[in-house]
């Protein structure tokens, strides 16, 4: 089996330092000096002389001095080699870092990993060596061993141990791993699952304190069939399970997401557990909605009666408003009901909260709409309502039509324009032309719209007489 264990593993980080030969670009400096040299290799003296004549005293005297007697000891092939090729010989001295493993015996040198302690191997420091470049020497300087705690995965089996180090497993022995193995003492009397006494596949995690504590900490939980811990968190439940091999205990956490239709088990289990324990208010509204979308219609309208009772979700009430169109119309509270005519959206929404409940507070408005859907469905108070309402509507349109036919057929408008016009007869003559299509303005007019409608016409009524009057008081525009 296979499994992530806390280790001491012992540590060495070493160096190699190697020595070559090889070449390098030539500087211009340098260049010009193997040039001058090639020229005067029979006689240093002019060179010298050159040197002293081009520079004079300055400071690149001394420079390109030494430089000229650094590079007339080169042979003649390496001369050729600056002056064909602009390449300088040098001695190199790199350094390379590489970890030792002492008790897997391994060392792991540029992400490759040797079954050797490096320093033991000669040939390595030669392919080391830039291409044609010589080898001179080598040297392996060894560092301290440390113990530095990590985690690492293990392979256990009953014949042997295996270390995984980057993507291979590597063999130690039984005393070694025991010695470098990192226990805590773990109280397991508080965990009322399952400890189970073998274990097998993967994704086992050597249990600590902190985990364990993660564990008993939870606040909504229960245990499976098998005796597995499993945690009711935010965005999805975690199921975990605790085993002991080779005198170890580890665990092994699996997610499951409240979406996931293969979790519908979880997602009763956890409902009824949040509900029990009044905490369901403090899971996020998308993870409750996620999780009643994953029961059964029973628990799921019991759910919605009981966090409706407590506040309004949208989510969950549109919910609840689809439980009823499929025939849910039954055992609803009235906190689920107030909050489904509260998130309403539709009328046809409207008429099935009626439908199933026709005392709450709705508005004339409220009952038009269902009237226009199916008249039959209102009860008789409000049905005698919305046919008083008509009477009003129809009583108000005949004194609307009534008053402004009064004012039509006195033949006032060509008077007035005969008149010298006041102030009167100016809001007249405004009105008069304001209602030349009043048949069609007042056909779809609400109850509210038609008693402002027949205020304005009784204001103008009064202001009809006046200007009336005065007609009558001055018969020159009869």
């Amino acid at each position: 089996m296979r499994v992530n264990i806390r280790l001491n593993l012992p540590k060495s980080f070493n160096k190699l330092v190697l020595r070559y030969n090889t070449f390098e670009k030539v500087s211009y400096d340098k260049y010009f000096i193997a040039s001058l040299v090639k020229h005067t290799r029979n006689n240093l003296d002019n060179g010298y002389n050159i040197i002293n004549e081009l520079t004079g005293k300055g400071s690149l005297n001394k420079h390109f001095v030494n430089l000229y007697d650094e590079i007339r000891e080169l042979s003649d092939l390496e001369l050729d080699g600056i002056l064909k090729d602009s390449l300088y010989p040098i001695q190199k001295i790199e350094e390379f870092r590489y970890t030792f493993f002492p008790q897997l015996n391994i060392s792991s040198f540029k992400k490759n990993i040797y079954e050797e302690d490096l320093k033991d191997n000669d040939l390595i420091p030669k392919q080391l060596v830039d291409k044609n470049g010589t080898y001179i020497s080598h040297e392996y300087i060894e560092g301290e061993i440390k113990n530095n705690s990590d985690n690492y995965d293990v392979e256990l089996s009953e014949k042997e141990i295996k270390i995984k180090i980057y993507d291979s497993f590597y063999p130690i022995s039984n005393k070694d791993f025991e010695s470098i193995r990192i226990e805590e003492k773990i109280d397991l009397t508080k965990y009322q699952g399952e400890i189970h006494q073998s274990i097998s596949g993967e994704g086992w995690i050597q249990l600590n304190n902190s985990t364990l504590n993660n564990i008993l900490n939870t606040n909504d939980y229960y245990y499976d069939s098998n005796g597995d811990h499993i945690g009711i968190y935010n965005d999805n439940a975690k199921k975990t399970i605790i085993g002991v091999g080779h005198g170890i205990y580890f665990v092994k956490e699996h997610s499951y997401k409240y979406s996931e239709p293969a979790n519908k088990e979880i997602c009763e289990k956890a409902i009824k557990i949040l509900m029990e324990t009044g905490r369901i208010n403090e899971i996020k509204n998308k993870t409750i909605v996620d999780m009643l979308r994953n029961v059964n219609r029973d628990l799921e309208q019991e759910a919605i009666n009981y966090i409706l009772s407590k506040k309004d979700v949208k989510e969950l009430a549109l919910s609840g408003i689809k439980l009823i169109e499929k025939g849910y119309e039954k055992n609803w509270n009235l906190s689920s009901l107030e909050s489904f005519y509260k998130f309403k959206e539709t009328p046809r929404q409207l008429f099935l909260i009626y439908n199933v409940n026709d005392g709450l507070n709705y508005s004339i408005d409220d009952l038009l709409s269902i009237y226009k859907l199916d008249k039959t469905s209102l009860n008789i108070e409000h049905s005698l309502i919305v046919e008083n309402y008509f009477k009003d509507i129809e009583a108000i349109k005949d004194n609307i039509t009534s008053k402004i036919g009064t004012i039509m057929l006195s033949g006032i408008r060509e008077k007035i324009g005969k008149m010298k016009l006041d102030e009167d007869s100016k809001k007249l003559r405004k009105f008069l032309n304001s209602i030349a299509h009043y048949n069609k303005d007042i056909q779809n007019k609400s109850l509210n719209e038609l008693i402002d409608y027949q205020t304005r016409v009784d204001n103008n009524m009064d202001l009809f007489e006046r200007v009336q009057k005065k007609l009558e008081e001055n018969k020159e525009y009869e």
